[in-house]
């Protein structure tokens, strides 16, 4: 229990939870894992759980109409995965471990129950949603006009360099692996187009790509390239 406390303690969805509303959480609930490139649920389902993502990450993504993958989030550890929590509609997005990844399930009645007792949850499911309206906002944006694809490739970068970075000797270090198909399909081009783009921003310095895994050598410039102008950064603060 004491491994438990100290595990989820900085996890961004737990934060500011007492004791006891995490011990009844899983007590609830129960502990999956899931190995990287499995589903966890697929589009269509009727979900009976609210996920909770411990360690590893997911991505959530639908299909095109021509089959196409289109990545909508790539989560980190501390969120949660699914957001039809009143469970009155089946899920419209795919759930996929992007690494290994362990998740804490809790059957949405009791989950509901509790957050409807409990404030903090409430607040926690609150701010949740309000990060993924006000990321799915800034996406659209910059799906709409003529935004270069170099421009919104080191824009998701950023962000990635921001949700998974790790500083090393060479700038930040992105996390989870990411193949080309993967970043296209969270930049929404073909892989050929993202490959031609990271060339681009690997002449220009602003990136580097190594065993399936990117380096940021300096984000603020990236970021500047991405906005070109002084309030670069200010879109992705928060």
């Amino acid at each position: 229990m004491e491994q438990m406390k100290e595990e989820i303690g900085n996890l961004p969805f737990f934060q500011g939870f007492p004791e006891k509303l995490n011990l009844r959480l899983f007590k609830e609930g129960h502990l999956i894992k899931a190995e990287k490139g499995s589903l966890i649920f697929r589009s269509g389902d009727h979900l009976a759980f609210a996920y909770l993502l411990l360690a590893g990450e997911v991505m959530l993504y639908n299909l095109t109409r021509h089959g196409n993958r289109k990545i909508i989030f790539l989560l980190g550890p501390g969120h949660l995965v699914n957001h039809n929590l009143m469970g009155s509609r089946k899920t419209s997005v795919f759930c996929e471990a992007v690494s290994d990844a362990r998740l804490l399930a809790v059957p949405l009645d009791q989950f509901i129950r509790i957050m409807e007792s409990t404030p903090l949850l409430m607040r926690a499911v609150m701010t949740e949603y309000e990060r993924y309206i006000w990321r799915l906002d800034h996406q659209l944006k910059n799906t709409a006009g003529s935004m270069l694809v170099e421009r919104k490739t080191a824009a998701k970068l950023w962000k990635l360099g921001r949700d998974f970075g790790i500083p090393c000797k060479e700038g930040i270090f992105i996390r989870p692996e990411l193949t080309m198909t993967l970043l296209a399909d969270m930049v929404g081009v073909p892989r050929e187009t993202v490959s031609r783009a990271c060339k681009s921003l690997a002449r220009q310095q602003l990136i580097l790509w190594r065993k399936r895994h990117f380096i940021l050598p300096d984000p603020d410039a990236l970021a500047d390239f991405y906005k070109g102008s002084e309030n670069s950064r200010s879109a992705f603060d928060r």
